[in-house]
């Protein structure tokens, strides 16, 4: 996709990004790094189990796609941004009350200042019809007039958008966008009656974040083609909204039309738990980084910190020692893996009747260098691979509520526990299990989740009897 140039050619200073690197290594964790400047590739970074391939889901960096339909949309004359919300659901508004909904505009979606004072999504799920449970819900503010973040509100440009075309946010983006960016086939949530979540839900791979990051760069061109408006896509990424009552100072320099002003002259796309399209115009710099951390500042400051000291405005002269050392270093960052400790021996634990409905945990050692797990729960058996010092690839909802791509390693302990460690490569997650004798002769089953939403709960210990070691 981008020719690769190397750092110093391209006027950053291999030692920078080497800085930059060491401090998202130190981060819990970063999986990948994409650096382009002049539509040219400086470097990237994959963190094994992650992989270029492997697409990872986006979280709230699929709002910036949201925004970029809504702007194709308007460009076709489909709608305007002053247009009212509520036009577009003459049969969902009967029984509306709030005369704030009569003021309430697509831009006003656009810019999180829907009226809400939280995100709308509270009250819209579980659904089924979250367009009637959106308008069912109250307006503190009048439209316009606050920014408030709300996932809720990018559903309904979503729903608009499906609404008037007939087309949900994949079908309609396809050939505007995703084709003539070479993007592959990709997954969006949807909603109980079909309806592509918009706010969340989209997965892409890093170079394809990257990819969005440089079309943004470019003002919407694309080998030599106008892909999105450029007068919308200037509106899009300017403030629009007072966001200055958040904590972090990169998400109080404003908001655009689903897009966040950073500082240094940036601006950005971004999800939870750290997905980032970053764009740098002043350097003339993309960025695509996917990670599972919770505090995403941290990240931003690593690139305003460790890589803008080390930008030239021309080339410079080759660095081949330590260009060979950032490629040492980028090629050589895997995640952190279990060591094993004591001999793979198999057991398998019951459990008394408990919240999570486990019954059952078998351990069973199926070569010298691989366990397989199985967990039954609620009556169904979920079973997964994994390596002793080392990850095994498998797919599985192993401890978790759906599936996920998994990279998993094993370790039985000298103190005669057990652990198991998940990554789930296309997403943030990960998944600590342990199993831990007790002085009574019970063990305790334990999943540790470092990254979970609030509808998410963690789950408890649960006791358990080791029945069979065979």
């Amino acid at each position: 996709m981008f020719d690769f140039v190397g750092c110093e050619e391209l006027g950053i200073h291999s030692e920078a990004v080497i800085r930059l690197v060491r401090a998202l290594e130190k981060l819990e964790y970063v999986h990948s790094l994409m650096l382009l400047r002049h539509g040219k590739l400086a470097a990237e970074m994959y963190r094994a189990p992650y992989r270029r391939e492997t697409p990872h889901k986006l979280f709230s960096l699929s709002k910036s796609f949201v925004s970029c339909a809504i702007g194709l949309a308007r460009e076709e004359g489909k709608l305007d941004l002053d247009d009212a919300v509520k036009d577009f659901f003459p049969e969902k508004i009967s029984a509306v009350t709030d005369e704030k909904f009569e003021q309430l505009r697509i831009r006003d979606l656009l810019t999180m200042r829907s009226g809400h004072d939280q995100c709308a999504f509270n009250y819209m799920f579980p659904g089924p019809d979250f367009v009637e449970r959106f308008f069912a819900s109250p307006l503190v503010f009048r439209p316009g007039t606050r920014f408030v973040y709300n996932s809720g509100a990018t559903y309904m440009l979503s729903a608009i958008l499906r609404k008037i075309t007939g087309q949900n946010l994949t079908e309609y983006l396809r050939p505007r966008l995703f084709d003539p960016l070479h993007f592959g086939p990709r997954r969006w949530e949807k909603d109980p009656l079909g309806t592509e979540l918009g706010g969340w839900g989209f997965e892409l791979t890093t170079t394809e974040i990257a990819t969005f990051a440089q079309l943004l760069l470019q003002h919407g061109v694309w080998e030599k083609e106008q892909l999105l408006p450029r007068d919308y896509l200037e509106m899009a990424t300017m403030k629009q909204a007072d966001n200055s009552m958040n904590a972090q100072p990169d998400w109080q320099m404003g908001y655009g039309f689903q897009f966040w002003r950073c500082r240094h002259g940036a601006f950005r796309g971004d999800g939870a738990f750290g997905q980032y399209a970053l764009v740098l115009p002043e350097a003339d710099i993309a960025i695509g980084i996917t990670s599972g951390l919770r505090n995403m500042q941290e990240i931003l400051d690593a690139v305003w910190d460790c890589l803008l000291p080390g930008i030239e405005p021309e080339g410079l002269p080759p660095a081949p020692e330590k260009a060979a050392e950032l490629k040492t270093l980028t090629g050589n960052l895997p995640l952190p893996i279990l060591a094993n400790k004591a001999a793979s021996t198999p057991f398998t634990v019951t459990f008394a009747p408990n919240e999570l409905k486990l019954e059952k945990l078998e351990v069973k050692p199926i070569s010298p260098d691989c366990c397989e797990c199985r967990m039954t729960r609620n009556g169904h058996v979920e079973k997964i691979a994994a390596g002793i010092g080392k990850t095994v690839d498998d797919r599985s909802a192993f401890a978790a509520e759906e599936s996920f791509c998994t990279a998993s390693c094993a370790a039985w302990n000298k103190d005669g526990s057990f652990s198991l460690r998940i990554y789930c490569y296309d997403t943030p997650y990960r998944w600590e299990i342990y199993v831990t004798p007790q002085k009574d002769g019970s063990v305790i089953f334990r999943r540790e989740a470092p990254l979970l939403f609030a509808f998410m709960p963690a789950w408890p210990e649960i006791s358990g009897t080791i029945t069979s070691c065979r």
